[in-house]
C-alpha cells in the first residue's frame, strides 16, 4: 500500500515524519509525495498558534478530499492539543497525540488490517518516558539529525508546546551514543541533536555537556556535531570548557532571544534579562572568539508598544547576532498570552518583521566577513557548483570542476545574500 505523509511545524516534526517513512517502509508500505494519489494519508500536525492550527485540519481535510477512499492518520501537537469532539470532527481513522507516535507504523498496519478506527490520544499526565524514534539514515549522506529529547517545562505565554507534547523528557545516554554509531556506520559525518528543549537533556546525573563528551569519545575524529538550539540558561561552563577543548562541535549556537525588551520578555514568561542575555553572550564570546550565534524573535508580542520594539531592534543590532529567525506573534487559543488584551495590528506586526529581517540580512553579513577562510560541509552539488554550510552555520556556494566532497577548509571569493562564494576553486585553495 501507499502511504504519504505531510508535514507541519518545526524541525522536531520533519525528523519525526522521516522516521515515520522509516518504519513503514520496513513494513512493505511505499512512500508517494503528499500531492499524490496514496492509500494512507498521515497528517504530521502542529498547534502553536492558531494560523498552525488552522493549517493542521485545512491539510487533513484537503487529503480526505483528495484521496476519500484512502486511510487517514492524523499525527503530533495539534492532535494532542484539540478536545475530543474536536478530534471527533476530524473523521480519522487512526489520531496518534504526543503518545506511542514510535508506534505509528505498527498502528497504521493494525488498523488497515483489521479496518477500524482508532483514538489513541492519552492525558499528558499519564506519560514521562521518552519514546525513542531512531533514524539511521538521511538522504544528504552527510548531516544526520538525532533527536534526543523531548518536551518543555517552560511554559512561556506565548506557546502551546508544554500541552502539546508534555513534560521534559531524555533519550538514555546509551541510546544516543547507539544511534549515534549507526548514522556513523551509514556514513553521516555531522550529526545534530535536536528536541524541543535541547539544552535540558538530562539521563540521571548526565547531562548535555555530559552527553556531547561520550558521542566524542564513541565516534571517529571525522565526525562532528551541532546543537539545533539551546536556551541561554542552559550555556553552563562545563559546555564552554567542552567546546574549547574540542574543535568537533561547531562553533555556531542558536540561543532564542524571543524579545530583546525587559517589559516585553516579562509578558513572554522568559527567566532573563536582556542584560543577563548580553552578559552571558559576552562571555561565552570570550571563550570561544570564533564562535556564532543566532537567534529567534517575535514581533509584534501583545502590548509590545513602538518604544518597546525600538528597544528590542537596538539591543539585538547591538548584541550582533549571525542571523535572526524572526516570527509575527501568532495568538494560540489555551496560552496565558491569549488572554491578554492588547494584540498589535497586523500590519504594524508585519512592519516590524521586515524590518527585523533587514537587520538579520546585514547582521549575517558583518559575521560572516569575520571568518577567512571557512571550514565547509559539502552537502549538495549541481554540475560543478556545490553547497553546504560553514562551520559557523553560514551557507556557502563553491564553482569547482574538481570533485570536491566531505569537510574541507578554503578561501572565499565574495559575499552575497545567499552566502559565500567561492569561484572556480583549486586544489591549492583547499586546506
Amino acid at each position: 500500500m501507499r502511504f504519504s505523509i505531510t508535514t507541519l511545524g518545526c524541525k522536531v516534526n520533519a525528523y519525526e515524519s522521516q522516521f515515520y517513512a522509516e518504519e513503514l517502509k520496513k513494513l512493505g508500505f511505499t512512500e508517494v509525495e503528499d500531492d499524490q494519489e496514496s492509500d494512507i494519508c498521515i497528517i504530521n500536525t502542529c498547534t502553536v498558534t492558531n494560523t498552525a492550527a488552522h493549517k493542521s485540519r485545512q491539510k487533513i481535510h484537503q487529503a480526505k478530499k483528495k484521496n476519500p477512499h484512502a486511510y487517514c492518520v492524523v499525527v503530533g501537537c495539534y492532535a494532542q492539543f484539540a478536545k475530543e469532539k474536536e478530534r471527533d470532527e476530524l473523521d480519522a481513522d487512526l489520531v496518534i497525540g504526543a503518545n506511542h507516535k514510535n508506534q505509528l507504523a505498527s498502528l497504521v498496519q493494525e488498523m488497515v488490517a483489521k479496518d477500524k478506527k482508532q483514538d489513541v490520544v492519552n492525558d499528558l499526565v499519564q506519560f514521562n518516558d521518552f519514546e525513542a524514534m531512531p533514524i539511521h539514515y538521511f538522504g544528504s549522506k552527510h548531516r544526520a539529525f538525532l533527536k534526543v529529547e523531548d518536551g518543555c517545562n517552560q511554559f512561556c505565554s506565548y506557546c502551546a508546546i508544554p500541552f502539546a507534547r508534555g513534560r521534559e523528557r531524555s533519550l538514555k545516554y546509551d541510546q544516543v551514543l547507539s544511534i549515534a554509531q549507526e548514522l556513523v556506520k551509514k556514513g553521516h559525518s555531522e550529526i545534530v541533536l535536536t528536541g524541543i528543549h535541547t539544552g535540558r537533556y538530562k539521563d540521571g546525573s548526565l547531562k548535555l555537556a555530559d552527553l556531547l563528551k561520550g558521542l566524542l569519545e564513541s565516534t571517529p575524529d571525522t565526525v562532528y556535531y551541532r546543537i539545533s538550539s539551546i536556551e541561554i540558561t542552559e550555556v553552563d561552563h562545563d559546555l564552554i570548557d567542552l567546546m574549547k577543548e574540542n574543535r568537533r562541535i561547531c562553533r555556531h549556537l542558536h540561543i532564542p532571544i524571543q524579545s530583546a525588551c525587559d517589559e516585553t520578555l516579562k509578558r513572554m514568561h522568559r527567566p532573563y534579562t536582556v542584560d543577563e542575555f548580553k552578559e552571558h553572550v559576552a562571555w561565552i564570546r570570550k571563550e570561544l572568539p570564533d564562535i556564532s550565534i543566532s537567534t529567534d524573535v517575535i514581533a509584534g508580542f501583545v502590548q509590545e508598544s513602538d518604544q518597546e520594539f525600538e528597544t528590542t531592534y537596538n539591543n539585538l543590532a547591538d548584541i550582533a547576532f549571525s542571523f535572526l529567525h524572526v516570527f509575527p506573534y501568532s495568538k494560540r487559543n489555551g496560552t496565558a498570552a491569549s488572554q491578554m488584551k492588547g494584540e498589535v495590528n497586523g500590519k504594524i506586526a508585519k512592519e516590524r518583521v521586515a524590518k527585523l529581517l533587514a537587520l538579520s540580512k546585514q547582521l549575517r553579513l558583518n559575521d560572516m566577513k569575520r571568518f577567512q577562510p571557512v571550514e565547509v560541509l559539502i552537502e549538495k552539488h549541481e554540475g560543478n557548483v556545490y553547497t553546504g554550510y560553514t562551520n559557523q552555520y553560514h551557507p556557502i556556494r563553491i564553482e569547482s570542476d574538481t570533485p570536491l566532497e566531505g569537510r574541507i577548509t578554503l578561501r572565499w571569493t565574495s559575499i552575497d545574500e545567499d552566502g559565500y562564494l567561492v569561484r572556480k576553486v583549486d586544489e591549492n585553495a583547499i586546506k
